[in-house]
């Protein structure tokens, strides 16, 4: 296990750990910028994933996590590797065979997380990306599969807490939606289960759990009580979904309205977005933010001990 000293590392640096960019193309900016997190979407081959993440992994200061949506309908593997739909699952056997064939392709690539699975129930928009059944089917599938992921020690993500990102499409809009307690029980039962991450959704959420007006991803009503009984990472979905863009007039600030909320990881997954100067502004206005004790050190400080401590470091100061 290596040692990192996290007094040692540059607060720019600290903050650039918590964004997770879509690398799928060779960037060396990302490089520069120290990135802690790679997301790859469809390649055509085996062999590119493989030296697109050796290529991060050798030029990186500090290894970057690698992740990949590996999940209920969408296959970016596609060209080489096929199975079931979250849909098609019958079963918990069915899940756990699922999960670990995920799970070892996954791994055999050179991934660290899959966004997977998906345990929420209400979908209205993508067949096949949820299971189906009634809530203990449902309950049983999320716990097999996780199970199949683990196994292959791959990191599981839990999405989209608090549940609702599929009544409507958050890519293409803003909204808001009613979360009913089976909703939180759901994610429950996936912490219970090992998960090691939950991905946070974009909707306005009231009900069982109320976003106070806020998308979830900005909401800290929504991410700090989770914060309290969960230990894994909060990650944001894609920031650069309208569901999210729609609500900010100055989308540089979001980094800043995310911390405050309490994510750990800043997911930058669309590639026409996801450029240097951008990401390099966004994390420039939380460092003056965090300059100006608007968000404190302390804060940024725990999402990269996390996110270290997951990539196998062990940190001292």
């Amino acid at each position: 296990m290596k040692t990192i000293n996290l007094s040692k590392i540059y607060l720019k640096e600290k903050i650039a750990q918590m964004v997770m960019v879509n690398g799928s193309k060779y960037n060396h900016d990302f490089v520069t910028l120290c990135v802690g997190g790679i997301y790859l979407g469809k390649l055509n081959s085996k062999e590119e994933y493989k030296k697109l993440i050796k290529y991060y992994k050798d030029n990186s200061k500090i290894k970057p996590l690698f992740s990949v949506d590996m999940e209920g309908s969408y296959n970016p593997f596609e060209k080489f590797f096929n199975c079931k739909t979250f849909g098609e699952v019958i079963n918990e056997k069915d899940a756990y065979e699922l999960g670990l064939s995920q799970g070892r392709i996954v791994k055999e690539l050179g991934f660290d997380i899959n966004f997977s699975p998906v345990v929420e129930v209400k979908n209205r928009v993508w067949p096949g990306r949820s299971f189906k059944g009634d809530f203990i089917e449902v309950k049983e599938k999320i716990i097999s599969y996780i199970k199949g992921l683990k196994e292959c020690g791959t990191i599981a993500t839990a999405k989209h807490y608090p549940g609702g990102s599929m009544v409507k499409d958050p890519h293409k809009l803003m909204y808001k939606t009613k979360i009913f307690n089976e909703d939180l029980e759901l994610f429950d039962i996936a912490m219970k289960s090992g998960v090691n991450a939950i991905m946070i959704g974009h909707p306005i959420v009231f009900g069982a759990i109320d976003s106070k007006g806020k998308q979830s991803t900005i909401s800290p009503e929504i991410i700090l009580p989770l914060r309290k009984k969960f230990n894994g990472l909060i990650i944001t979905d894609d920031i650069h979904m309208m569901g999210l863009r729609s609500y900010l007039l100055n989308f540089n600030k979001v980094y800043i309205d995310l911390v405050k909320a309490g994510n750990d990881i800043l997911l930058e997954a669309t590639p026409r977005f996801t450029k240097y100067e951008g990401i390099k502004k966004r994390i420039e206005n939380l460092e003056r933010a965090i300059k100006k004790g608007i968000v404190s050190e302390e804060r940024i400080n725990e999402s990269v001990k996390k996110i270290l401590e997951i990539k196998g470091y062990k940190i001292v100061y």
